[in-house]
């Protein structure tokens, strides 16, 4: 998405002897339809204020919600598992969790005691637009938008999830481990080297 918009990414580079986030400029978004990027890399789309996107629009956020708001249905085990965002200058890769969805560390994650609608709905605000996008319009989204040259983001949240998966499995069976998840995860990226 942010490829499309911005017109350019990051790859990771060994710089000064150590992996960092490099920038990556893009013409063109990957693929043989050569489709344009950089839908705000200029003012040619000036009457586009933002785009609206969530990765999370699926049955497990409807499951989610309700059920980390006290409404799970006995005999199952819900966890979700994934990565957060990591918010520390130079970080490459997110913080893996798993997470009991009934548990006080998940549902702690939100002020509401709860997982909201709201949680991974993202803005990303056209540093070009005639008519700009108030952050009050949805101000517990995620809002990405340019200052000074640099594209930046605001959160209403402290913890915000990169990407995740969520299980519900018979609740006699042992709870899915983050050490499993971590291990899967190992081996997915060892094949793909």
């Amino acid at each position: 998405m942010i490829g499309y918009l911005q017109g350019s990414g990051a790859t990771v580079a060994e710089v000064d002897g150590r992996q960092q986030a490099v920038p990556m400029p893009a013409e063109y978004l990957l693929g043989p339809t050569q489709f344009p990027a950089g839908l705000f890399a200029n003012d040619r789309h000036a009457e586009l204020s933002a785009v609206i996107f969530s990765n999370a629009c699926s049955i497990s956020k409807l499951n989610r919600v309700a059920i980390s708001g006290g409404g799970a249905p006995e005999g199952y085990r819900y966890t979700r598992l994934g990565h957060f965002f990591d918010r520390t200058p130079g970080a490459l890769r997110g913080i893996p969790f798993c997470l009991d969805i009934t548990g006080d560390e998940y549902r702690g994650l939100w002020p509401h005691g709860y997982e909201p609608w709201t949680a991974e709905i993202e803005v990303f605000h056209n540093p070009f637009a005639r008519h700009p996008v108030s952050f009050d319009l949805l101000p517990e989204a995620q809002h990405w938008f340019e200052e000074n040259g640099e594209w930046l983001c605001r959160s209403v949240y402290e913890t915000s999830i990169l990407w995740s998966q969520t299980l519900i499995t018979d609740a006699n069976k042992p709870a899915p481990a983050l050490q499993d998840h971590l291990i899967a995860e190992d081996r997915v990226h060892f094949e793909a080297d």
